[in-house]
């Protein structure tokens, strides 16, 4: 429909709102929309001048606002996901050791996988603290907690443990991929915690 008049153009509207996209949580932006049409109805009763140029103009305001918050609510949504991504535990897996970890990264990195590269090397991490007793409980744990745990043991590498705990995260809960740097970073690390010294912090 080309050129829909005031009430056709509404409803088209109120169809769009109805899909799953402007049902969710963003719910208020449907009410929005719907009192934006409401005063561009009101201001287009005033303008002088044919009905088919009102609803033209109508057609093309609702058009241009739909695809301004479509894109918003796209945009919010990354946004969570690459900044508060839900979280799990680092090790779902029971009985494998860090080596196992190690053996599975160094298999996915000839594969060129890097994501399986990186998660199984913040795994073996994850593992190594355990089998060191750096943590009083892992069951559970997140890439997080493990990374801010193992700051007082390893100093000189808290930010780069922080760091691969957002890699971590991201790749395992926010749907990002890995690049190979970041994974060798990550697998990195992991040699250098393991042939580190841990600080005794006092009680």
């Amino acid at each position: 429909m080309l050129d829909p008049d005031r009430d056709q153009a509404r409803e088209l509207l109120e169809r769009e709102l109805s899909t799953a996209d402007y049902n969710r949580p963003e719910s208020f932006i449907a009410k929005a929309l719907n009192w934006f049409l409401e005063r561009i109805s009101g201001l287009i009763e005033i303008i002088p001048g044919s009905s088919g140029l009102s609803t033209l103009i109508l057609g093309m305001v609702i058009a241009i606002v739909a695809v301004a918050i479509f894109f918003a609510i796209r945009g919010s949504r990354r946004s969570r996901r690459l900044t508060s991504p839900d979280t799990g535990p680092v090790l779902a897996e029971a009985g494998l050791s860090a080596d196992d970890y190690r053996a599975r990264a160094a298999a996915a990195a000839r594969a060129g996988n890097w994501d399986a590269v990186l998660l199984d090397s913040y795994r073996a991490i994850a593992a190594a603290t355990d089998e060191r007793a750096l943590l009083d409980e892992l069951p559970g744990t997140t890439a997080h907690e493990i990374a801010v745990a193992l700051r007082d043991p390893f100093p000189d590498r808290a930010s780069d443990l922080l760091s691969a705990a957002d890699a971590f995260d991201a790749v395992c809960y926010g749907d990002q991929h890995a690049t190979q740097h970041q994974a060798e970073r990550v697998r990195e690390l992991d040699r250098v915690l393991a042939k580190a010294r841990p600080v005794r912090v006092a009680g």
